[in-house]
C-alpha cells in the first residue's frame, strides 16, 4: 500500500486501525481518511505475527529442526520461508506432478520433496541450487505418503505410505548419494501412524491394531522384513482412531474418535485428553510433547499443553480462512503455521491471549445487508443466523436488535419496519421511533405479523434455500430452491405461491452430496451459490438473478383471471434501477483492491481480510457493504463524495 501511495498509511491504515490501540487513539484525531468506518472496524490486533499470500493453493508445509525455516508446497514451486517473519528465502521451481510431501534434513540443509509417485527431489539451501533428483520408476499415482525421516547422517530418506495397488502400509528409502531407491517393505497387518522416526541406523514405525500399538524396526538398507520391538496397550473402546500421531518420546498416541480429540499415553495406559466435540482436519506436537495443536472443521485451530492434569486448551486461533486450517507447530513448540488455500501464517504460542474457559465456536455463512433507499438506515444478519440489526448509518448506533429465534435467510428495512424471512416464514417487527433509545432489543413474541410460505406439497428442497430477496413495496419474496422451478416468487401478507420459473445455467436437481456442499457452503470458492441471488428493481416490478448470465423477468399479474407470471426479460435488457452489487455512482474496487471514486481518485486500500467476490459487496449510494462470511460481522463503509 506505502509503495502504491504513501499518503494511504492515514487514509487507510489509520482509520482501520483498532480504536483500542495506542496508534488509534493518538492519531485518529489528526487524520482525515476519505473513508469513514461505519461498521466492522476490528476490536484489536491480530495475534498473527505475519501472513503470506501466494497466488497458489498452498498443499502443506513443514518446518525445519533448527526451528529457523518454515517449507511450503504450491503447485509448481516449493518456497522457504524465515520461521521468524514468513519472509521468502527460496523459491525451488518443479513441474506439477501431484500433490506434494516436504522434509529437512536434520541439519536443515536439504529441502526434500516427494510427489504423489513417490519421486523425490531435494535442494540445497546454502546454495540455492538443486541436489538430486531420484525416480521411484512407478507410473501414476502410487500411495497416500503418511510421513518421512532421514538417517542420521542424512544420507537416506525413509517414507512411509499407503500403497493403494496393494491396499496395505508400506516403507520405501532412498540413497540420496547414488540417487537410486533402495528397498521397500511392507508393514505387518495394521495402519502406520504418523509419524516414522530415525533409532541409530534404523527406521522405526507405529502400527496402531484394534487394542495395541506396536513398534517395529528396520534398517535403512536391510533386505529382511520388519521386526516387531514393543507392544503397548490401546484401550478397545476408544473406537476407531483417524488422522492418528504418534510421539515416540512419550509413547503418546494423538488422533480423532467419533467427533472427539484424545491424547493417550501407551506408557503409562492413561488418557490425557478427550475433548468432545471437536473433529479435527489436521494435527501436529512438539517434539517434547507440551503442546498439541488441531485445525478443525469449525475452522478455529485449538492449542492444548500439557499439565498435571493432561491437556488442557490453551488458546484458540481464527486463521484468515478461506477453507479448514492445518497447523504445523515447529520442534520447540514456539510458533505455529497455519497453511490453507493460498495463505500461510504465523503465530506464536506464548501471545498474551486469556485461555479459554470452553471451546468456542464461532458461527460461519455470509452475510445479508439491505441499505434504505434514503441512505439512513441499514440491516444486516448473518445468514443463518438468528440475530438481526437495524444499524443508524448517521449516528453509527443499532437501532434495533432481534433475535428473531429462526435461521434468516433475507431481510428488508423500511422507515418504520424490519422484515425478515427464515424457515418458511416472513415475519416483521415496528422500529422504534427516532426519539427513542437506541439499541432497543425484542424477539420473536414481540413481532407484529408472522406468515408461512405456501410451500408445494411435493417439493422437498426448500429447506435447501440459499438466498430470497423482499420487494421494497413489501408485496413479494423471491426464493431460490433446488425444485423444478428454482425461482419462485410468494406474496408477503398471505404467503402464496405466486409463480415460478427456472434460471439459467442451474439444474433443477441436485445429489445429496451437492445439496449438503451448497447448504453448507462447503467445497465451492468465492461466494457459494452467487449465481442464485435474486434481487428486486427499486420499483418491485422486475426480480433478476444471477444465473450464468444475469437473467430478468416482469412481474404480471392478469387483472380478470388475478394469475400473477413471470415473463422474461430480453437478454440485451438491463436492470432498471441498476445491480446493487455494483455502484449506481460510479465507485468501484480495483484488480489490485483499491475503493475508488467515480473521479479515480484512491480512497481506501482493502486490507486482505475484507476482499471479497464482487456479489458479497452490496453498494447504495456513498455506502459500501463487505459481506464476506469469514469476518466477524458485515462491514459498512461510509464513501467520500
Amino acid at each position: 500500500m506505502i509503495s502504491a501511495s504513501a499518503p494511504h498509511i492515514y487514509h487507510s491504515a489509520l482509520p482501520l486501525s483498532p480504536p483500542t490501540s495506542i496508534i488509534h487513539k493518538l492519531y485518529e484525531p489528526h487524520a482525515r481518511p476519505f473513508v469513514r468506518v461505519v461498521r466492522g472496524l476490528p476490536i484489536s490486533w491480530k495475534s498473527s505475527v505475519a501472513t503470506v499470500y501466494h497466488d497458489a493453493r498452498v498443499e502443506t508445509a513443514a518446518w525445519s529442526p533448527c526451528n529457523r525455516f518454515v517449507a511450503v508446497a504450491l503447485d509448481y514451486s516449493a518456497e522457504v520461508l524465515d520461521g521468524a517473519t514468513l519472509e521468502r528465502l527460496y523459491t525451488f521451481k518443479h513441474p506439477w506432478d501431484g500433490t506434494s510431501l516436504l522434509c529437512f534434513s536434520p541439519d536443515s540443509r536439504l529441502l526434500t520433496r516427494l510427489n504423489d509417485k513417490l519421486d523425490l527431489t531435494s535442494w540445497d539451501l546454502q546454495t540455492g541450487g538443486p541436489v538430486s533428483t531420484i525416480s521411484s520408476g512407478l507410473d501414476g499415482s502410487y500411495g497416500q505418503r503418511i510421513s518421512s525421516t532421514y538417517s542420521m547422517d542424512g544420507k537416506m530418506l525413509a517414507v512411509a505410505y499407503k500403497d493403494f495397488r496393494k491396499s496395505a502400509h508400506a516403507v520405501t528409502t532412498y540413497d540420496l548419494l547414488s540417487r537410486t531407491r533402495t528397498c521397500r517393505y511392507h508393514s505387518p497387518e495394521g495402519s502406520i501412524v504418523n509419524s516414522i522416526w530415525t533409532r541409530g541406523g534404523c527406521i522405526r514405525f507405529a502400527v496402531v491394531e484394534s487394542e495395541f500399538i506396536t513398534i517395529w524396526e528396520v534398517g535403512f538398507t536391510s533386505t529382511d522384513a520388519p521386526t516387531e520391538v514393543e507392544r503397548l496397550p490401546v484401550p478397545g473402546n476408544l473406537g476407531r482412531l483417524w488422522g492418528d500421531l504418534f510421539l515416540p518420546a512419550l509413547s503418546r498416541l494423538f488422533g480423532g474418535s467419533e467427533g472427539s480429540v484424545l491424547v493417550w499415553d501407551a506408557r503409562d495406559s492413561k488418557l490425557l485428553l478427550n475433548a468432545g466435540g471437536v473433529r479435527p482436519m489436521g494435527m501436529s506436537f512438539s517434539s517434547d510433547g507440551r503442546f498439541f495443536v488441531c485445525g478443525t472443521l469449525g475452522r478455529e485451530v485449538y492449542i492444548w499443553k500439557e499439565s498435571q492434569a493432561g491437556y488442557i486448551l490453551y488458546k484458540t486461533l481464527m486463521p484468515s480462512i478461506f477453507s479448514f486450517p492445518t497447523p504445523f507447530i515447529s520442534p520447540d513448540g514456539g510458533s505455529i503455521v497455519t497453511a490453507h488455500n493460498s495463505i500461510v501464517q504465523l503465530w506464536r504460542t506464548a501471545d498474551p491471549t486469556p485461555p479459554p474457559s470452553i471451546v468456542p465456536t464461532q458461527s460461519v455463512g455470509h452475510f445479508v445487508l439491505e441499505f434504505l433507499p434514503n441512505e439512513t438506515l441499514a440491516a444486516v444478519a448473518r445468514i443463518h443466523g438468528n440475530t438481526a440489526t437495524v444499524l443508524d448509518l448517521k449516528f453509527d448506533d443499532p437501532r434495533l436488535t432481534v433475535d428473531t429465534g429462526m435461521a434468516i435467510i433475507g431481510l428488508r428495512v423500511t422507515l418504520g419496519t424490519i422484515v425478515v424471512v427464515g424457515e418458511g416464514r416472513v415475519v416483521t417487527w415496528t422500529l422504534p421511533a427516532r426519539d427513542c433509545t437506541f439499541n432497543a432489543r425484542v424477539n420473536i413474541d414481540e413481532s407484529v405479523q408472522a406468515t408461512m410460505f405456501d410451500y408445494p406439497a411435493q417439493e422437498g428442497y426448500h429447506q435447501y434455500v440459499p438466498y430470497t430477496s423482499i420487494s421494497p413495496g413489501l408485496d413479494y419474496v423471491a426464493i431460490t430452491n433446488y425444485g423444478p422451478d428454482p425461482l419462485e416468487i410468494y406474496e408477503v401478507s398471505t404467503g402464496e405461491r405466486l409463480a415460478g420459473t427456472a434460471i439459467g445455467g442451474v439444474r433443477p436437481w441436485l445429489t445429496a452430496l451437492e445439496i449438503y456442499q451448497v447448504s453448507t457452503s462447503k467445497g465451492f470458492s468465492g461466494t457459494p451459490m452467487s449465481w442464485l441471488m435474486p434481487w428486486f428493481t427499486p420499483d418491485g416490478r422486475e426480480v433478476w438473478c444471477m444465473g450464468d448470465n444475469v437473467g430478468g423477468w416482469t412481474i404480471v399479474k392478469d387483472s380478470e383471471s388475478g394469475v400473477t407470471k413471470l415473463e422474461p426479460i430480453g437478454p440485451t435488457i438491463q436492470p432498471s434501477g441498476g445491480n446493487p452489487w455494483r455502484s449506481s455512482r460510479g465507485y468501484r474496487v480495483t484488480d489490485d483492491w483499491w475503493v475508488v471514486s467515480p473521479s479515480g481518485k484512491r480512497l481506501l486500500w482493502l486490507p486482505h481480510d475484507w476482499r471479497s467476490h464482487e456479489t458479497s459487496r452490496k453498494w447504495s449510494g456513498r455506502f459500501l457493504g463487505l459481506l464476506y462470511g469469514e469476518l466477524p460481522e458485515a462491514v459498512i463503509l461510509e464513501l467520500d463524495e
